[in-house]
């Protein structure tokens, strides 16, 4: 993960009220970086991202609540998922294309600096899936908005030994995404252009949901509606979630409102990783 100097964040840090200090830090970050012209890769884009993850991942506790309700917090929470969003996709689309086009595609996915954020959180994904997967593999696994960058399929595919189909709506990041997979060999990984909120899902044992499908706790709402309905019985769904202050930058899934799907597991994991997680059976 590229480095931070914190050292300017001296200033919002008052003795006498931590969530001050956030708080002021935070709205700094949003604005400086709703300013930038761009969110591609590079070194002030990296620095803010940087620092934005590292305040909401070790923000915790009371400090974290009273953040979390500060106006000025509050008057970001859209942005700050936005920017999010879109520097996801910049920062996808980079290395993405990066790695398509380098001599040693496999040497050049390997700089890739938040390759173990990817790696560790589909591994978590899968330790908890494979404990109500009743002791059968799945036929076949499909990720809902694998992005241009399509290492959460590629993880599962690898991870569970089967097929596994990428579904996008973006046709630039489906391009991308393709293009990646071609350059690196990927035997198991396919991804097509489609949506989320459509795509048949029937013949799919294992549903992922990517945090970045549904960027609003209502459309999320929706979208898990939509994903009762189309998937079949017995089938597990992983959606990604978030809590705390990495709701600020991921919509958060209550597993209370989510109807037609028995909640077997819910984990919040700790460090850089971002996303909950919750596994869910159609019922």
């Amino acid at each position: 993960m590229p480095s931070w100097d914190d050292s300017r964040d001296l200033l919002y840090r008052p003795l006498s009220d931590p969530a001050d200090a956030v708080v002021a830090r935070l709205v700094r970050l949003a604005d400086e970086l709703a300013a930038l012209d761009s969110l591609v890769p590079g070194p002030v884009v990296n620095r803010l991202f940087s620092a934005v993850v590292r305040t909401v991942t070790t923000t915790l506790g009371p400090v974290a609540h009273q953040v979390r309700a500060h106006p000025e917090v509050c008057a970001r929470v859209d942005r700050l998922r936005d920017l999010s969003a879109r520097g996801e996709c910049a920062l996808e689309t980079h290395w993405s294309g990066r790695v398509a086009s380098a001599a040693d595609p496999a040497a050049e996915l390997g700089h890739f600096p938040y390759r173990d954020n990817y790696r560790d959180l589909v591994a978590m994904e899968l330790r908890l899936l494979r404990r109500h997967l009743a002791h059968r593999a799945p036929r076949s696994v499909v990720v809902l908005g694998c992005g241009p960058l399509p290492l959460t399929a590629t993880g599962y595919a690898h991870g569970l030994g089967v097929r596994a189909v990428g579904v996008e709506r973006d046709p630039a990041a489906v391009v991308a995404a393709r293009r990646f997979l071609e350059a690196t060999g990927e035997p198991l990984t396919t991804v097509v252009h489609d949506d989320a909120a459509t795509f048949p899902l029937a013949g799919h044992d294992v549903v992922v949901l990517a945090a970045l499908v549904g960027a609003t706790p209502a459309a999320k709402s929706a979208m898990l509606r939509s994903l009762a309905e189309r998937m079949r019985p017995g089938a597990l769904l992983l959606a990604r979630s978030a809590r705390g202050l990495r709701a600020l930058l991921y919509p958060e899934i209550d597993p209370g409102t989510m109807t037609g799907f028995d909640v077997l597991a819910v984990k919040h994991p700790a460090g850089d990783v971002i996303n909950s997680m919750i596994v869910a059976r159609r019922v």
